[in-house]
């Protein structure tokens, strides 16, 4: 058996009791349309695995899901619009992993994706927009 490509963050994990990610009109405090797992529940906050550390956040700033995602998360840009790296096109949006969290543009509506990063293939989830 092939050994997985790197930054894969699935697995089974009995540690990670949910997953969560920013709820929408609160600050961006985490990244827009990123999962994160959840490590420990406490009244009305917890505590979430953000780049390998610990962060505490309440549960009015997420929206919490006890499976982990299994399809892209798609993000509008918001605000000033920056270059990219697809040159002069100006891209509005884009697509975040739902195993690597890494984004990633794309153009049209593609039914699913595969991350450039991770090289996992996954559904686009169409129905939600951060």
């Amino acid at each position: 058996m092939s050994n997985p490509p790197p930054y894969r963050r699935s697995g089974e994990n009995p540690a990670i009791r949910g997953w969560a990610t920013g709820a929408t009109g609160h600050a961006d405090i985490l990244r827009r349309g990123a999962w994160y797992p959840v490590i420990e529940e406490s009244g009305d906050a917890v505590v979430l695995e953000v780049d390998g550390q610990p962060m505490r956040v309440s549960r009015e700033e997420i929206r919490l899901r006890l499976d982990r995602p299994t399809m892209w998360s798609v993000v509008v840009r918001t605000g000033v619009m920056r270059p990219t790296l697809a040159g002069p096109k100006l891209v509005t949006s884009y697509a975040v992993c739902p195993d690597c969290t890494a984004r990633q543009e794309f153009d049209g509506e593609p039914e699913s994706m595969m991350c450039a990063r991770c090289r996992r293939a996954a559904k686009v989830d169409w129905t939600t927009t951060y």
